[in-house]
């Protein structure tokens, strides 16, 4: 297998305000490859995750101005980063909300303000790469 041309079409990554990812969007971008974002929320809650997402200031601020949920702001700026997200909720009244990004914009002062927000990877949960699924076998 390694001896293969394989060429990579999507990529999902930890990708949300408070982990921009910009130098891998970078590279994405100028390979053609989409981008899926994981834990868009930080993932507030779990053994894993963080409460930097969903607890930001910047973020609360930007979503009162829109009369918006922080969860709002946070999939609407994926969105107009052209990266697509992997949302989770069992929810159906946010559900619904993760649904309700496409009637409006953030500003150019709301993407300046989430882009000095302070970077941090907040899902630390256990990394798996392909290597360590593949079987040997071609």
């Amino acid at each position: 297998m390694l001896h293969h041309q394989l060429s990579c079409h999507i990529i999902k990554v930890e990708m949300n305000p408070v982990w921009h990812q910009k130098k891998l969007k970078e590279y994405c971008e100028a390979k053609g490859i989409i981008i899926t974002a994981f834990s868009p929320l930080g993932a507030k809650g779990t053994l894993w995750g963080s409460n930097e997402v969903m607890d930001s200031e910047i973020l609360k601020e930007i979503a009162e101005k829109h009369s918006k949920t922080i969860a709002q702001v946070c999939l609407r700026w994926l969105y107009e980063q052209g990266v697509t997200m992997a949302v989770k909720s069992y929810n159906k009244d946010r559900m619904k909300q993760n649904l309700e990004i496409f009637d409006w914009s953030l500003t150019k002062d709301d993407h300046e303000k989430i882009d000095k927000i302070k970077q941090v990877r907040v899902n630390n949960g256990p990394v798996v790469f392909i290597a360590n699924l593949w079987d040997g076998e071609t």
